[in-house]
């Protein structure tokens, strides 16, 4: 008996020692309907490849730090990523290099922020870019066209949010990204920048103060405490009825014409953003995926990059909730059917700026987003918060020559 125990014994351990490891791989995603549908992506790929798929999901910021932290340790904690594109350059030194060039049907735009030091080191996965959200109803009542300029948004908020006794316009300028994101577009339609070419800040230009002004005008045909506003309340505005325009994400299309959430459906129309004395573009908020350098399952995980990208897993990642970055998924026939931005969402995308290509960004941004909300509450002249914006922002950069 003893014998036929110790024989069993070896047979298992022999067993054990021949038996092929399990495959593995575990993605970081972001805690939101960007990393819902790449999380459900990764448990189709992984029961079609034997493959154990660990998600660990993570709010916003979390997600940063700890893929921050596990790039810069070389830990290999992750095998695929999430990247928001402003973070891309600070942390693209630890990031793999893609083992072949990604396809032409990617929007330009996206694959941009996806490449560094002549490599592309990621994939873009959501195709975000900001789009123009107007009243089209009112528009239609005053006899009035889609803005096609900054001038005529203002014009229109006047007219129509007095006659209609509305706000004409509504806006987030709540101190750091809020007001960052709302304040680029009119930036950028103005001729100014936050930093040159350089990398030196260039917001207190005249061109940058004028686009300033403006906003503050705008502010006038806003509600009461906008200079406090993050998108819930400038969408909450939308919603009920009580503004014509504003700035806004793709993420909120759907809410607006949700009769249990909104009491404009079909009433809301979508453009590309209006220009003034440049072309109008959106801000770009591409969402990337990629393979740290430092991953245990390289091989795998660059497998389920190119597959969650292709066009067919893009177009299920669509009707799952997240704008594609691919133009054929854009004008597939039966999503331009069921999306109805589509068309203005991929205009808007193909002519979409990111945000400065630093590793200073986050901390850049910060700084810029306190002074414009400064401005917008009233604390401080536009020329002087732009000054002082300036000043702080040319210390950061100086911190790290």
């Amino acid at each position: 008996m003893f014998r036929l125990s110790l024989l069993a014994l070896a047979v298992c351990l022999f067993a054990s020692c021949n038996r092929a490891p399990e495959k593995s791989l575990t993605i970081a995603v972001n805690a939101g309907v960007e990393g819902t549908a790449l999380k459900t992506a990764a448990k189709e790929w992984g029961s079609a490849h034997g493959t154990r798929i660990e998600v660990v999901e993570l709010p916003y910021a979390n997600l940063f730090e700890k893929v921050q932290l596990d790039l810069s340790s070389r830990t290999g904690a992750y095998d695929v990523i999430m990247i928001d594109d402003p973070w891309f350059p600070r942390l693209a030194d630890g990031l793999a290099a893609l083992p072949r060039d990604p396809d032409s049907d990617f929007v330009p735009s996206c694959l941009a922020v996806c490449r560094s030091g002549g490599k592309n080191l990621a994939l873009p996965y959501v195709g975000n870019s900001q789009l123009f959200f107007y009243r089209k109803d009112l528009f239609g009542k005053y006899n009035l066209t889609a803005p096609k300029t900054w001038d005529e948004v203002l014009s229109a908020a006047r007219r129509i949010g007095d006659g209609e006794k509305m706000y004409g316009y509504v806006m987030r300028a709540a101190a750091g990204n809020a007001v960052v994101a709302d304040f680029m577009p009119l930036l950028w339609a103005f001729g100014g920048d936050v930093l040159d070419a350089a990398g030196k800040p260039v917001c207190d230009s005249p061109n940058s103060i004028e686009a300033l002004r403006f906003m503050l005008q705008l502010g006038k045909y806003s509600p009461p405490g906008y200079a406090g506003f993050n998108a819930d309340e400038v969408s909450a505005h939308l919603l009920q009825a009580t503004a014509v325009m504003s700035i806004n994400w793709p993420a909120w299309i759907a809410a607006m014409d949700d009769p249990s959430k909104s009491k404009v459906v079909d009433k809301i129309d979508f453009v590309p953003m209006p220009g003034e004395r440049a072309a109008g573009v959106g801000e770009l908020g591409t969402w990337l995926i990629a393979v740290p350098a430092s991953s245990k399952h390289s091989a795998d995980a660059f497998d389920f990059l190119f597959w969650a990208t292709d066009a067919a897993q893009m177009k299920q990642a669509a009707l799952r909730g997240n704008p594609p970055t691919r133009r054929s998924v854009f004008q597939s026939p039966d999503l331009v059917a069921k999306f109805r931005a589509f068309p203005a969402q991929l205009a808007s995308l193909e002519s979409a700026r990111p945000r400065p290509r630093t590793r200073l960004w986050n901390e850049i941004e910060n700084t810029f987003g306190i002074y414009l909300s400064k401005a917008n509450a009233g604390a401080m002249d536009p020329a002087a918060a732009l000054h002082a914006a300036a000043g702080e922002i040319g210390q950061i950069v100086q911190r790290t020559q």
